[in-house]
């Protein structure tokens, strides 16, 4: 079944991106766009990276005052789409094409990165090594994913059916966050069986 998922969310990111936002907004019941913007009460600083910006909705929604927001993303497609999108509302965001692995910034460059329901690249240690060396000490990352509340077996079966994810995900996100040095909380976000949860790991050390 993850195979053919992981197939599946290939071919949106890339031949079929056109149909992103519609599939998103079909499988969250309409909720999709709210659910990432449960990130932004947990946003710091004024410099601000979205990695995986998908079609760059949350872009524009990041800006605020003198914040600067830059956005990270690999598909050529999504790029496509966002460039449309922000254009059209007259926006100018930096946006890179790349991965998380290798992210082009300089060392502490950023006060928060931002990930809202990420590809397995959240599951890799060299992802949030990476995070770890371009946040400024006691900056933070932002990962935005949805959890099923309810014991239903009809609901749990129908949730990761939709929404599948690797035998051990939490553990090897624990341990992603630890050996990177980033000091994680769980928010659980407003109400109902389906919600966004957002975790908010700190950068440790000295400055």
């Amino acid at each position: 079944m993850r195979i053919i998922y992981l197939a599946l969310y290939s071919l949106l990111y890339n031949q079929l991106a056109w149909a992103y936002d519609g599939v998103s907004w079909v499988v969250s019941l309409g909720r999709w766009d709210s659910w990432r913007r449960a990130a932004l009460p947990f946003v710091r600083g004024e410099r601000v990276l979205e990695v995986g910006f998908g079609t760059g909705a949350l872009l524009p929604n990041l800006q605020s005052g003198r914040r600067r927001v830059y956005g990270l993303e690999p598909s050529a497609a999504m790029q496509r789409i966002s460039a449309r999108k922000l254009g059209q509302g007259g926006r100018l965001l930096p946006r890179l094409q790349g991965t998380a692995q290798q992210l082009p910034f300089a060392d502490r460059a950023f006060d928060t990165i931002v990930t809202t329901f990420p590809a397995s690249f959240i599951l890799d240690k060299n992802a949030h090594r990476e995070f770890a060396r371009c946040l400024r000490t006691g900056g933070r990352l932002i990962v935005v994913d949805v959890t099923l509340t309810s014991q239903h077996p009809l609901l749990r079966f129908l949730f990761h059916l939709l929404f599948p994810s690797p035998p051990g995900a939490p553990e090897q996100l624990d341990n992603a966050f630890q050996a990177a040095k980033l000091k994680k909380s769980e928010h659980l976000i407003g109400e109902g069986a389906l919600r966004p949860l957002v975790v908010v790991a700190e950068k440790q050390g000295r400055a």
